[in-house]
């Protein structure tokens, strides 16, 4: 009983090795191609190996399935056309699973037996993902096999038909190398992403014209045309890293120097910063600074801050934004220094990358004063209508500035370590 155990799990895991190497393959052999698999047994079948099983098997009984399945597809791995193997439950629809992840052949097997001969009939069909011109359909009866027959023979017929039929969807590739873990779409119905190995093989038409996009959280979102005119081009990404922290050195209405720290998630989307502002220091402030109905303490203006980057423009191009940022006022509440809500600002803005992974910005718009006994160092030249005991409204404001990335340069010392002892 031990030895016949020992006997079916060595059988079982030699079955399981080539449906592995054929996971290994499958990004890496762009001559062949993926199918989705399903095999049905039927009541027979169960009657048959409740009744003849246990003595016409060697090794475990005839009820298992996984024998069936690892068996198949060490079969089909063994095959130079197909890559690997998929199985998918019975009740799915193949051909909608098939066009949503780009698989162009379906096998289906169905399993009955009969009592009277202790045989199992097998009828199989094989089809195209796109299209049933061409489908495969027949059937071929056999004894009822031993666990060790399935792994040597059994399924060679139906593999063979179709590593042939293969050659019928095997089409012109396009390979994609990037970053593991990139989506990228524009190719196939849906997103596909790529594996370990770091090249992507998908099935286009030669020659064609591509619109595609590629997306990673680690790094900048990519898009752009492809034509794609040989037997295999290749589409080279040249991903740059993302980074989500980053120091804002700005000048606000392009004179005073202001500091921010931003964190931001994702390379679209919102940003969210903390920082200071003033109006001490800066271009044309020496004599502003000296009247007496500026507190000087009210030029300090910390404050926080949000913002939206939207995803209507390539990673190349200046990137449209919308601002919102709070900032407070300092201020002497009988001999103790405090702090009170200063402005509003709204502005609409654009970013653009530089060498070395550094963004210009510049913004456009206005302020809500929110203390009309506040008096702005640059009054002067901000058109400043009150609105009675809210405040004031300022227009226009504007900032520009430089936004560096915070572990940019740490990371690339920590790469440069790492090449250099590695």
């Amino acid at each position: 009983m031990v030895s016949r155990f020992l006997g079916f799990l060595l059988l079982f895991s030699l079955g399981l090795l080539p449906a592995l190497h054929a996971e290994e393959l499958a990004g890496t052999r762009p001559n062949a191609v993926t199918v989705l698999y399903r095999i049905t047994f039927d009541e027979d079948f169960y009657f048959i190996a409740q009744s003849a099983g246990p003595y016409l098997w060697e090794v475990g009984p005839i009820g298992e399935k996984e024998a069936w399945y690892l068996s198949l597809e060490a079969s089909l791995s063994n095959m130079p056309r197909i890559a690997q193997a998929l199985q998918i439950a019975s009740a799915a629809d193949p051909i909608q699973i098939g066009v949503e992840s780009g698989i162009p052949l379906v096998l289906e097997i169905q399993i009955t037996g009969s009592i009277e001969t202790a045989e199992v009939f097998v009828s199989y069909q094989i089809r195209e993902t796109f299209t049933e011109d061409g489908m495969i359909r027949s059937m071929f009866s056999s004894t009822i096999p031993r666990n060790e027959d399935l792994f040597a023979y059994f399924w060679l017929s139906i593999a063979g038909e179709l590593d042939t039929f293969a050659i019928r969807v095997l089409k012109p590739m396009v390979e994609i190398r990037g970053k593991s873990g990139t989506l990228v779409s524009g190719f196939t119905p849906l997103p596909q992403e790529i594996p370990d190995s770091g090249s992507l093989f998908l099935v286009s038409p030669m020659p064609g014209t591509f619109s595609w996009k590629a997306q990673h959280k680690d790094y900048v979102p990519l898009e752009g045309i492809f034509l794609a005119e040989s037997d295999q081009p290749v589409l080279e990404l040249n991903q740059r890293r993302f980074y989500s922290f980053s120091v804002d050195l700005g000048l606000v209405q392009g004179r005073s120097p202001e500091l921010w720290f931003s964190w931001q998630p994702n390379y679209y989307g919102w940003r969210f910063s903390v920082g200071l502002q003033q109006q001490i220091l800066g271009l044309v402030y020496l004599s502003t600074v000296d009247s007496p109905e500026i507190d000087i303490r009210s030029l300090w203006l910390p404050g926080v801050g949000v913002a939206y980057r939207l995803p209507i423009h390539g990673s190349y191009v200046p990137q449209l934004f919308f601002a919102a940022t709070l900032v407070g006022r300092l201020y002497d509440a009988y001999g103790t220094l405090g702090l009170r809500l200063g402005n509003v600002l709204l502005s609409l803005g654009y970013d653009w990358e530089i060498p070395l992974g550094f963004r210009l910005f510049v913004e456009l718009g206005l302020g809500f004063s929110l203390q009309d006994d506040f008096v702005p160092a640059d009054q002067d030249h901000l058109f400043r209508p009150a609105l009675g005991p809210a405040g004031q409204l300022e227009i226009p404001r504007f900032r520009l500035g430089i936004r560096v990335p915070f572990f940019k340069f740490l990371s690339l010392q920590q790469e440069q370590l790492f090449y250099r002892h590695g």
